[in-house]
């Protein structure tokens, strides 16, 4: 089974205790490169299509992100673009409030794991939602490490998991690579976990752990959650959950 049975990330003790000035350092340091990709496309054109809101919205919800915060943080930059404060009120407001419960079936939507953005929803043209290992063309991904200062020998690696089709396994090495620790010591299965595990190590809140093959390359785990082909299916999946995100994706289709 490939479905995702880790904690969702939908009730979190760090509620409120991110601000919305630490969110462009945290995209650099903590965010995985999906989501870091997301922040940057925001960033860049004020806006994103209602897949990236989707993915992006319900990974901030995760780290912390309150309602309050979470509808300044995307009206401030939407108004930035072309969506004047009327439309992002009348248009974008009304599902924010309803990915945090508030409004609808009163429904707390939970963050998207690795398994749900790798197989479901795959971003098209003018889209920045997706796993970057899985879906984007792998001398782009190489252009987009380089420009993150990524070693070459790192990226070679990385890009052989990509090969491989072992995208979570090519997820972990790049947490690797830029946490500057020689192995992750834990199946990286949900960017909310890479967040949380991020800044665990960062404040000391956790030793890195570091274990090597007799190549001198780092050890990879043969664990059934850490790595997906593509041609792969998950054999069960939690219905009620993509039955409410099915509903959630209703009211995001605004682009």
């Amino acid at each position: 089974s490939h479905s995702y049975v880790g904690p969702d990330y939908s009730i979190q003790k760090n509620t409120g205790k991110i601000s919305l000035e630490q969110i462009d350092a945290l995209s650099v340091k903590s965010f995985p490169l999906c989501m870091r990709q997301l922040h940057r496309a925001l960033r860049d054109s004020h806006h994103l299509r209602h897949g990236g809101r989707m993915q992006y919205g319900l990974f901030l919800k995760g780290i912390g992100l309150t309602l309050e915060q979470a509808l300044e943080f995307w009206k401030k930059e939407f108004i930035r673009g072309k969506v004047d404060a009327d439309k992002f009120d009348k248009g974008y407001a009304y599902s924010i409030r309803h990915s945090y419960g508030k409004e609808g079936k009163r429904t707390d939507y939970t963050p998207y794991s690795c398994m749900k953005i790798i197989m479901s929803n795959p971003p098209s043209q003018g889209d920045y939602h997706g796993c970057p290992f899985r879906h984007s063309d792998p001398e782009l991904l190489k252009q987009k490490l380089q420009s993150y200062k990524i070693p070459p020998s790192g990226i070679t690696q990385v890009l052989e998991l990509v090969k491989g089709m072992h995208y979570q396994l090519a997820c972990q090495k790049y947490f690797e690579l830029t946490h500057d620790i020689d192995d992750i010591g834990f199946s990286l299965n949900h960017p909310n976990q890479y967040f949380t595990e991020s800044q665990k190590l960062l404040s000391g809140g956790r030793e890195p752990k570091k274990e090597f093959n007799n190549s001198g390359n780092f050890q990879q785990k043969n664990n059934s959650q850490e790595s997906i082909n593509s041609s792969s299916t998950p054999t069960s999946s939690n219905a009620k959950a993509d039955t409410e995100l099915e509903g959630l994706e209703a009211y995001f289709t605004e682009d």
